[in-house]
């Protein structure tokens, strides 16, 4: 079976003539928009028929642009030294910056409109971007003046999105010397990271010291990136008006303060649990102290052979189809259709990531499938993204943009499905290595991320300050974690360069890919008490609420499922079934 993916539906090649089409109607729906503006911005307020005009305009313009930036984003993930993707990147990102005053420059003029029901409401177009309309609204307060906009996106593609890509094609293209006593050999970050899972203790261990290593090589380069990208972020976002970084996520999540703080009030009072847990693991691992940091994620179960990738889309249809047979289809297109390139080799980014290509109606998928049965976890969490975006189709480009809190919920739900399906039909000796697995799963989401989460709150403050050094962020780094893993892990074996490691505090325009995914674990949680409460009833609605997920907020999207996120008892209420599962994982071992 194959392991990479197919690109042709998208474009052939960088030399194909559908590519150099597109490039031609990207420029030239940058005219029309410029024209557009021209025309319309020095009116007094908006009409239906200039609102109706950049809508499509707009729509046309971001369809092409999608599959542009998608393909040369999914070659470079792929190949971090591909040039021709690079260049694409570049020169995409130049046109795209090329707009920039013209976005703002609307978005300014739309908070004109004295009436968004009268206006909407004149033809069926424009009342189909209502919400996009009223999200315009009610951000416009957050725009600069079109030439400063325009001037920030073009300074971004040598500023922050510069940066993102040294440190991409740094961590990526670096080797560290793996010695394990069975010989030597080379080993990307990716690889290193991945044997945090190998069963033998001796790999992880050595796998552990050798990341440290090669962290430390690249550290200063890495360093530079990351205070590049969070300064940046500080003087844009405080340019245009937010609080702080976290604001302006919070704001572009369509997710709210109250709801960010029920979930960290109740995911701290959950601590204790988590840490419970790990002093049992370092109990069964042989440990006479505190859990090695190297050991959170190593198997409890007796070595197997490696699963095969056959073997793991055989898991993940079937246990998608114990839920729904519409998802279990579409899993099986997922891998027939050659959507994912899961193949592990040296040059290729060492993260799980899914991209959406909404113009074609497809979607492509990143692993490094290792044979490990975490790969299997990876594998439904990118299908689940696929998913969630296929429940869109049909919508215009302006309509497919849903915050990420709620796209890691759709991906964390299908890991459940899959762990669930595994748990069910597992021997009784099997039970506890398969907990075991679920929870060290659900700790990565919410004590590793509520370090992380620490860790950029913590960043910004300081960087407002001036810029850190590779010994300020990792001692920042190594109390963050302290906070979250509390005494339960050697603090001796604590990974210092974790900053390092962590793309998203690298991904210029994407901070706090933290807290969403905690967000997501938490109310896939919930939304699956629910599906065992109403079994057949539940799988339409979930449904119904995917595709809504782009045109509602997320207290009202969540109300649709009949859950109240600004409760702390609905977020206790779903740590609980994790706390379960902890107390049962004490009691079977």
């Amino acid at each position: 079976m194959g392991m990479t993916w197919d690109l042709n539906s998208l474009y052939p090649s960088f030399e194909s003539g559908k590519l150099e089409e597109d490039r031609s109607r990207l420029g030239q729906y940058i005219e029309d928009l410029k024209e557009w503006a021209t025309a319309n911005l020095h009116t007094e307020r908006p009409t239906p028929a200039s609102t109706e005009a950049f809508l499509r305009i707009y729509n046309q313009y971001k369809g092409v642009y999608v599959c542009l930036m998608a393909y040369a984003e999914l070659v470079l993930s792929a190949d971090g030294s591909s040039q021709e993707a690079i260049n694409l990147l570049d020169d995409i990102e130049n046109a795209n910056a090329g707009i920039g005053g013209v976005i703002a420059g609307f978005k300014r003029w739309y908070a004109n409109c004295e009436n968004l029901d009268e206006l909407t409401g004149s033809s069926a177009y424009l009342l189909e971007h209502r919400f996009y309309l009223s999200e315009v609204l009610s951000q416009s307060r957050f725009v600069l003046n079109e030439e400063v906009e325009a001037a920030i996106a073009k300074m971004q593609s040598t500023g922050s999105k510069a940066w993102e890509r040294l440190y991409m094609e740094t961590a990526s293209s670096v080797l560290a010397e793996l010695e394990t006593g069975d010989g030597s050999r080379k080993a990307t970050l990716a690889e290193l990271r991945s044997m945090a899972y190998d069963h033998n203790p001796k790999v992880r261990k050595a796998a552990h010291e050798a990341e440290t290593g090669v962290c430390k090589s690249i550290a200063q380069i890495c360093a530079a990136c990351i205070n590049g990208i969070s300064g940046e972020a500080l003087t844009v976002y405080g340019m245009r008006g937010y609080d702080s970084p976290l604001d302006k996520v919070l704001t572009a999540s369509r997710m709210d303060r109250k709801t960010l703080n029920a979930m960290l009030s109740a995911l701290q009072e959950s601590l204790p649990s988590f840490h419970k847990f790990y002093e049992k693991k370092a109990v069964l691992l042989g440990h006479s102290a505190k859990l090695p940091f190297y050991d959170l994620f190593a198997p409890m179960n007796e070595e197997k052979s490696g699963i095969s990738y056959e073997d793991a889309q055989n898991t993940i249809v079937s246990s998608f189809g114990a839920f729904s047979g519409e998802l279990a289809d579409f899993a099986r297109k997922v891998f027939e259709q050659h959507w994912i390139d899961a193949e592990p080799r040296a040059g290729k980014g060492g993260y799980g990531m899914c991209i959406d290509i909404f113009s074609i109606q497809e979607s492509r998928i990143m692993t490094q499938f290792t044979g490990n049965s975490m790969d299997i976890a990876v594998l439904a969490h990118e299908i689940g993204h696929a998913y969630h975006s296929s429940c869109l189709a049909g919508q215009t480009m302006l309509n497919t943009d849903y915050p990420i809190p709620i796209a890691e919920t759709a991906s964390i739900f299908c890991e459940t499905l899959v762990n669930q399906t595994l748990i069910a039909g597992a021997a009784e000796k099997d039970i506890a290595p398969i907990l075991e697995r679920s929870i060290s799963d659900a700790g990565y989401y919410l004590v590793d991320f509520y370090a992380r989460y620490l860790f950029e709150i913590r960043l910004y403050e300081r960087r407002a300050s001036g810029t850190l050094s590779v010994q300020e962020l990792n001692e920042l780094m190594l109390t963050c974690m302290s906070e979250a893993y509390g005494e339960s892990i050697d603090p001796d074996t604590l990974h210092s360069y974790m900053w390092l490691g962590k793309a998203g505090y690298f991904m210029a325009g994407n901070e706090f890919l933290n807290f969403p995914y905690s967000f997501g674990l938490l109310f896939s949680k919930g939304l699956y008490a629910e599906y065992l409460k109403r079994g057949e009833d539940f799988v339409d609605q979930y449904r119904l609420f995917l595709s809504a997920t782009s045109k509602h907020n997320i207290v009202d999207v969540a109300a649709k499922m009949s859950i109240d996120v600004h409760s702390v008892d609905f977020w206790r209420g779903a740590l609980s079934l994790i706390e379960e599962d902890i107390a049962e994982f004490i009691r079977r071992t």
